[in-house]
């Protein structure tokens, strides 16, 4: 009855919940970081068997404050290290400075003594790292050579990312020299392996930049490789650095826009500059009875200025505006035609007009304007634009209203209409170039209507993707260290976004092998591929939707970030100031034994830390133990004395 009672007591004990406060002590050694700067220009600054013995210094060293008393952690310039094997110095850049910080971080209010920086102090990526603030000194143990060495090497590659088709394109080689002042040296570009031009250059300066153009063809469309090459000269220290490649994404033919106007006017003139000073754009003007010649289409956006008058237009324009993109000057007199003929707004014009400013509209939501340039539009005159009642026609926004003196009124002055299948817009008057002038002689530069006008006439001439299933990288460029993101939409009939949809994804690289690929598309997630080598890729993808196959394709390019091959010079007055900046000291490796001594006299102590914590008591499997032997005995005692 006793061994009943009690086991029944115990268990209603534990249906209280009853807690237990417990109290560990951690004792927690001072931590020394060791930082290896394991960038690829370690590698490169020595031979094999230099290597092989600054190898060992480091194995050494950490080897002595692992038998010390220290909590020993190593780190690289990606990460913390499970051990010395494990450095392959092949990083491709050199942040010393995220290297530190991160410390900094990774070990705030614990019990860091100090961290031993092994590096040649070429620091190529990031903020500088010697103005840093660190709670911990930092004893820097310097490698590499700081007298530079005789080579030439590829700085950079100066151009453009995109080119267009059929047109010439510059690409300026920046060539770094040290030690071959005077001499002729020689720089291929490439193409497929092919040398497409050669040029020479007869070098100026010892370790000064001297600069090659050259200009070349784009003639393939898609992303091509361009490989830039330097001869090697004799006794070069390096010859890794002397090639570099350019990756240009060739499109096609420029956006094509016409301006057609009844007469020569000044707005044609304004509206011109703004749209020539886009790369990639080509345009022309037509005035009847002034031009000899009729254009040539298509074009992507046709600009109409007080057009059409009471005279019909050509036939070969009134069948390009039906299917064509369009923008209409008005004007002030005879709008009857152009309301019969614009999508956008009816004027019912009284055969007055108003002298209007802008007003921007602040709920126009198509493009964005900046608004720190907005307060310049106080300052423009007034334009003549047609007084009466007015109608917009679909579902049209307005862009700018019409401010007659300082009231502001409800009657637009521009207006866009983004239409399924077309886009188009009005300006009701005419006269903007004085805007213009107005702010080149106020500001000496006209921002706000070069960006008011730019990305009106952008808008309109830019066609709308209207695939049902679309792939695309977030960037046209990578360098190989980076992930490549492929962004995914697919729509349905009703043209609204749909997810979880199978996608077979095929990459395929310059020497035309191919990967296959399969995932399924994600509202909150891009699908993404990492560790591709250097080149350019084609990509093709393919789903299923509604029962038809749907296919999307395009090219992004790979490169390598070639930061580490750039400067082999060694940087030890970085280092110095690293160390002296947080309260260490310098040293060259070959002497780390008095780093380490450097460190002991710190005197560090272990940390006692003390955790307390509430657990249930339930949680101590002895309890349970407990239940059981309180059962087992009383079914014993009772079985023993023959009870039942």
């Amino acid at each position: 009855m006793i061994l009943r009672a009690a086991a029944v007591a115990l268990i209603c004990f534990f249906l209280l919940g009853p807690l237990l406060n417990q109290v560990t002590y951690l004792e927690e050694k001072p931590i020394v970081v060791v930082a290896i700067d394991d960038s690829a220009s370690i590698k490169d600054a020595y031979d094999s068997t230099d290597f092989t013995s600054i190898r060992n210094q480091i194995e050494s060293l950490f080897n002595i404050l692992n038998q010390s008393d220290y909590d020993v952690r190593l780190r690289g310039l990606n990460g913390y290290l499970g051990g010395i094997e494990e450095l392959s110095f092949s990083a491709e850049s050199t942040n010393l400075h995220g290297v530190l910080q991160g410390i900094r971080q990774d070990f705030e209010q614990q019990n860091l003594t100090a961290t031993v920086l092994v590096s040649d102090g070429i620091h190529n990526y990031g903020s500088s790292p010697q103005f840093l603030t660190l709670n911990y000194p930092v004893f820097s143990l310097a490698l590499g050579d700081t007298i530079p060495e005789q080579d030439l090497s590829i700085k950079r590659l100066n151009y453009n990312k995109i080119a267009y088709q059929g047109n010439r394109f510059p690409l300026e080689v920046d060539l770094y020299n040290n030690g071959y002042v005077g001499e002729e040296v020689f720089v291929d570009v490439l193409r497929n392996e092919q040398v497409v031009e050669s040029k020479s250059v007869t070098i100026k300066g010892d370790q000064e930049i001297n600069t090659v153009s050259f200009l070349l063809d784009a003639e393939t469309l898609g992303i091509e490789s361009y490989r830039v090459s330097v001869r090697p000269k004799a006794n070069e220290s390096s010859v890794s650095n002397n090639s570099r490649t350019a990756f240009i994404e060739v499109v096609d033919s420029e956006q094509r826009i016409l301006i057609a106007a009844a007469a020569p006017h000044p707005d044609i003139k304004a509206l011109r500059a703004v749209i020539e000073s886009k790369e990639g754009v080509e345009v022309d003007v037509f005035i009847e009875g002034i031009a000899q010649e009729t254009p040539e289409g298509p074009y992507d956006l046709i600009v109409l200025h007080q057009l059409p008058q009471i005279t019909d237009m050509p036939n070969w324009l009134s069948a390009w505006i039906s299917q064509t993109n369009t923008f209409y000057i008005t004007g002030v007199e005879d709008l009857n035609t152009v309301n019969a003929l614009n999508p956008v707004l009816a004027y019912n014009n009284f055969g007055q007009s108003d002298a209007v400013s802008p007003n921007f509209n602040p709920n126009f939501e198509l493009f964005n304007i900046n608004q720190e340039l907005l307060y310049r539009a106080g300052n423009y005159p007034p334009v003549r634009a047609p007084y009466g009642n007015f109608e917009i026609k679909a579902n049209a926004s307005v862009y700018l209203y019409q401010k007659v003196g300082s009231a502001q009124t409800s009657r637009p002055l521009l207006t866009v209409l983004n239409g399924d299948d077309t886009k188009s817009a009005v300006f009701s008057g005419a006269g903007f170039w004085k805007w213009r002038l107005q702010e080149n002689g106020q500001f000496e530069e006209s921002k706000l209507f070069d960006e008011l006008f730019g990305k009106l006439i952008q808008f309109l001439a830019t066609k709308d993707d209207k695939r049902n299933f679309r792939i695309n990288t977030t960037q046209e460029s990578y360098f190989n260290t980076e992930v490549i993101e492929f962004n995914t939409e697919v729509y349905n009939q009703l043209y609204e976004k749909v997810y979880d949809y199978s996608i077979d994804l095929q990459l395929t690289n310059a020497a035309g092998e191919t990967e296959e690929y399969n995932f399924v598309n994600s509202p909150t997630e891009n699908f993404k591929i990492r560790g591709l080598e250097p080149g350019v890729y084609r990509y093709t993808a393919n789903t299923s939707l509604a029962g038809k196959r749907e296919t999307a394709e395009g090219t992004f390019s790979v490169q390598a970030l070639q930061l580490e091959d750039i400067d082999l010079t060694a940087n030890h007055q970085l280092l110095r100031n690293i160390a002296k900046n947080s309260g260490g000291r310098f040293y060259l490796l070959a002497n780390y034994e008095d780093a380490l001594r450097q460190i002991d006299e710190l005197d560090a102590r272990p940390i006692s830390r003390a955790n307390e914590k509430l657990n249930p008591i339930i949680n101590n499997p002895w309890w349970l133990y407990l239940l059981l032997a309180l059962f087992s005995l009383e079914w014993f005692t009772r079985k023993y004395h023959g009870s039942y």
